[in-house]
């Protein structure tokens, strides 16, 4: 069987993603390195041919000197290519990687928004799932965060990431693929000279992976492969019990049933109702959660609990579990809470029909309750 092209590669990639999805203009995020820049191109070829509309943006930072002419050479090349371009800028830099992701993300969902498109493009490529592989491993997550990206996903971010999706197209694809691509094209990139800087863990895990023979990053990505069909098959089994044994209250309480769950899934399906009850962006520690599933399966005398603000009590029909609201300033109501784990179930289901569903005019993200509060909640406490 003959082999796709890197373009060919690059459709199929995008033609997997929800048609509902694509409707609408479709961000292209682009920072002007070279993954970003391989990404305009490839995007601008297949919008060719498929008559899709697209709007890239261009994030500056404002955290370098170089950065503003950078933005103004990708805003060049777009005037050259008729596509067009909006540089954001983030008002309030601060020199941390999370909090540069955080706004970045915001920034790209929020204009998007304005533009009316839901989904958003990024060049994310299988040498960036190997050094998330790495740095995971090396921070010691269990084989679910393992994983890594989904080529597929929902924005971090909230309220801005409200309806947005983000795809990675060339999240199978090589750097220097990309890059030997790019010049045969005779197209130029940007480096970010913070990529060299050993200050940042990403830059000394690349570092690492770029050893003679590149065996390293093979080796890798096979293993976070197998990770991510294990996940696929544990998200399943968590979007069925999230249509079976789950139920809300019009007070905005959930009832769920542990019992039938084995129990690192037990752990992983409460962590997921807690995040979404308590508005929050990821669920308690998994020590956390473990210690806690232990507690409600081996304790005869389990009376109750709280974690990550959420409340958790026995009741006749498994659990009961209500945000504690004086700790959780962005706990939702019972709709947006419906909201927010229907959402995840869809996700969970991995299945294009399911998402494409909820992606019409009135999105089921549009329900997701905020992810971010300004503290954290990471302990077990009794109840009295």
């Amino acid at each position: 069987m003959r082999q796709l092209d890197l373009p060919a590669r690059f459709a199929a990639a995008l033609e997997a993603v929800p048609a509902g999805l694509r409707a609408g203009p479709i961000g292209l995020a682009v920072s002007g390195g070279s993954d970003s820049i391989a990404l305009l191109r490839l995007a601008h070829q297949w919008a060719a041919t498929s008559g899709a509309s697209l709007i890239v943006l261009t994030v500056d930072h404002r955290l370098r000197r170089a950065s503003a002419a950078e933005a103004a050479t990708v805003a060049a090349l777009c005037e050259r290519l008729g596509l067009p371009h909006q540089t954001l800028h983030w008002q309030a830099p601060e020199a941390r990687q999370s909090a540069a992701r955080r706004a970045r993300h915001a920034l790209l969902a929020g204009a998007l928004n304005s533009a009316g498109g839901q989904l958003l493009l990024t060049g994310h490529t299988a040498d960036d799932q190997a050094e998330t592989f790495l740095m995971r491993a090396r921070q010691g997550s269990g084989w679910y965060g393992l994983a890594c990206m989904r080529a597929l996903s929902m924005s971090p971010v909230w309220p801005e990431g409200a309806g947005v999706w983000i795809a990675r197209p060339l999240l199978g694809e090589r750097r220097a693929h990309l890059r030997a691509w790019l010049s045969a094209q005779g197209s130029g990139w940007s480096d970010d000279p913070s990529n060299q800087n050993p200050a940042f863990e990403r830059v000394r895990v690349r570092a690492l992976l770029s050893g003679p023979g590149d065996t390293i990053t093979g080796r890798l990505l096979v293993c976070q492969n197998r990770f991510a069909l294990l996940r696929a098959v544990e998200d399943a089994a968590l979007a069925d019990w999230l249509g079976h044994s789950v139920t809300l209250s019009p007070e905005g309480a959930v009832f769920a049933r542990l019992d039938t769950l084995p129990p690192e899934r037990a752990a992983r399906a409460l962590g997921t109702l807690i995040q979404c009850l308590a508005g929050r962006e990821t669920p308690p520690r998994a020590g956390n959660l473990a210690g806690l599933i232990a507690r409600i399966t081996g304790e005869p005398a389990f009376r109750g609990a709280t974690l990550g603000g959420v409340r958790v009590s026995p009741n006749r029909v498994g659990l009961k579990l209500s945000p504690e609201r004086a700790r959780n300033l962005n706990a939702p109501d019972c709709s947006a809470l419906g909201g927010r784990i229907g959402a995840l179930r869809r996700l969970f289901l991995n299945s294009a029909h399911e998402i494409a569903a909820g992606s019409g005019k009135e999105s089921f993200l549009q329900d997701v309750p905020p992810i971010f509060c300004p503290y954290t909640v990471s302990s077990v406490r009794d109840l009295p």
